[in-house]
């Protein structure tokens, strides 16, 4: 499930060149002509091969124009959102196909635009049988974006992990700040340049924090929404269930699609893809400041 969510909430940059959008769209083409022609052989149609060739030609023109209307469409909401996620483009994708499906005279517009007879073969294909083809067709569309935007992604990465390597951890600080928490019917407090992290497992919430040569953790009476607004700002949640200190950074990893934030003690946290874009900057600043 996490990587789902993580594939589903990864940043697309939307630039390809002319030379990959040509080759996408004949890809799209030629997938759509060759499933259209062979759906037809599987129901057995019994009508003339012209008419099935010429319905094939005419629905993979029609998903090639609406690859490039999508392209169109996204470009904006970039230019509207600052970012747009996998997940967006699937919702729009299959939006678009059900929209298609429902509402496109494809014979009557073979026969207005050109006069051909296509003896009905756009009649019995169904919507289950044309759900592979679209599925194919969004994750050919996502792929090529998706694939830019992990090595993006990997710059970026590779940029912090430096800097990190270059601070001393030894004299890093966060300020003196004392945080006081709750813990069943009692209260503690913690420096807050001790604190490692916060997370939530299951259904408990707990503070790690160091504890001479090592790491402590004790149980919290709050939910992570009020711990957050007791911590300074050089912490940061990176995940629904986690909450970190920037100053126990060590290095971010990439994790099969997924991406882990390794703190002090070879602690490792997970980083939604949705929060990297607000954490990587924090990060950063968090650096210049200690540089």
């Amino acid at each position: 499930m996490e990587g789902l969510q993580n594939y589903l909430s990864t940043r697309l940059p939307l630039q390809l060149n002319a030379s990959q959008h040509f080759r996408l769209l004949a890809m799209v083409f030629a997938l759509v002509f060759a499933s259209t022609v062979v759906i037809h052989l599987l129901i057995q149609q019994d009508r003339t091969l012209p008419g099935m060739l010429i319905h094939a030609t005419t629905i993979g023109i029609i998903y090639v124009v609406g690859i490039g209307l999508a392209t169109t469409l996204l470009h904006i909401l970039r230019d509207a959102t600052e970012a747009v996620r996998v997940w967006h483009v699937w919702i729009a994708s299959l939006a678009g196909f059900i929209l298609g499906y429902y509402f496109l005279p494809i014979d009557d517009l073979l026969v207005w635009l050109f006069g051909a007879n296509t003896d009905d073969h756009a009649g019995p294909l169904q919507f289950s049988q044309l759900l592979p083809v679209w599925f194919l067709l969004t994750y050919l569309f996502v792929n090529p974006y998706l694939n830019q935007g992990l090595r993006q992604e990997l710059v970026r990465l590779t940029d912090v992990n430096e800097l990190l390597q270059m601070r001393d951890l030894s004299e890093a600080q966060t300020d003196r700040d004392v945080i006081s928490f709750e813990s069943g019917r009692t209260q503690f407090t913690l420096g807050a340049d001790t604190i490692r992290n916060v997370v939530v497992d299951d259904h408990y919430c707990y503070v790690h924090y160091s504890h001479g040569d090592a790491y402590a953790k004790r149980d919290l009476a709050m939910p992570l929404r009020d711990v957050q607004r007791l911590l300074p700002p050089v912490f940061a949640q990176v995940h629904r269930s986690h909450i970190i200190n920037l100053e126990h950074v060590v290095a971010i990893r990439r994790k099969d699609r997924g991406l882990r934030v390794i703190l002090s003690g070879e602690y490792e946290v997970p980083v939604s893809r949705h929060r990297l874009d607000q954490v990587l900057p924090l990060l950063r600043r968090n650096l210049h400041d200690h540089a």
